[in-house]
Formats: C-alpha cells, structure tokens, sequence
C-alpha cells in the first residue's frame, strides 16, 4: 500500500523581506570576493602602473584585502570597481536572486498542487474501496440469506 499523502501548512507566499535576506547575501559574497574587483596585470612594471593609473581615473581603487604581485614579468593586482559599476552588478544579482526566488515559489506552489492532487486521488480511491467492500458484504449477506432459506435445517435425532 502507498504511503497516504497528508498536506500540512500552505505553500509559501512572496515575502519581500525573504528577497530581501537573499539579495544582502548574495550581495555580501559579491563584495567579499573578486567579483567585485577586476584584476590589472602586466608584464613590465611601467605598462602595469599605467594601467594601475588608467583604472584610478575610471574611479577604481586598490584593494586592502589582496595584495600587489610583483614578479619577473608578471605585476598584478586587484582593483575594486567603482561604486557606479558595483550596483550595476548588485541590480544584476537582485534581478537573480528575484528570478531564483520566484522559481522557487513557483516550484512549491506546483508541489503543493501535486500533493493535494495526489490527496484527493487517495481519498476517491478509498471512498470507492470503501463503498465496494460495503456491496459485496451486502451481497456476500443476501446471497447467504438465500442459500439459508432454500433448506430446512439439518435435524440430526438424538
């Protein structure tokens, strides 16, 4: 026999303070990690400060957090965007977030469905049963009934 399904609360319902919590996640990561910087590198140090100087003026600064890589041939280092820049980024990552959330409530709301489909379908089923095995002892008692009325009693003397 199947498990009977039983529904219990209702699906969840858009709730602008829940996007809220998943956007300033997101939005954390985004500003925690080199997403939200980009990488300048060179293989000569006076082509590297040039685009180090280059990237300032567009608003860039220098990260605190990764530190400058001087090597032979190779000078780096990580920048963070602009503020202008970030939010376009950070309206990129509500719109995502948004669009998952909404995914989800969507995919809830057809489990639910499903569920309430699936409950329905068991109780028809067993209303059915039910009423079945109620005709058959019905018919199983009338059936007796006549097999007891088409003889006498077997009257054994003593």
């Amino acid at each position: 026999m199947t498990e009977k399904v039983k529904i219990t609360g209702v699906p969840p319902q858009f709730d602008e303070a829940e996007l809220e919590r998943r956007v300033e996640g997101w939005t954390r990561v985004y500003r925690s990690t080199e997403q939200s910087m980009e990488l300048v590198s060179a293989c000569l140090g006076h082509e590297f400060l040039q685009k180090v100087i280059d990237k300032a003026s567009q608003g860039y600064t220098i990260t605190s957090t990764k530190h400058l890589n001087h090597a032979e041939l190779y000078h780096s280092t990580y920048m963070v965007k602009p503020p202008a820049m970030q939010e376009e980024d950070i309206a990129k990552i509500r719109a995502e977030q948004k669009a998952k959330y909404i995914a989800h409530l969507q995919a809830e709301h057809a489990r639910y469905h499903d569920m309430l489909r699936q409950q329905l379908i068991q109780a028809a089923e067993d209303k059915e049963r039910k009423a079945a095995e109620a005709a058959k002892a019905k018919q199983l008692a009338s059936i007796e009934k006549e097999v007891q009325g088409c003889y006498k009693p077997l009257v054994i003397p003593e």
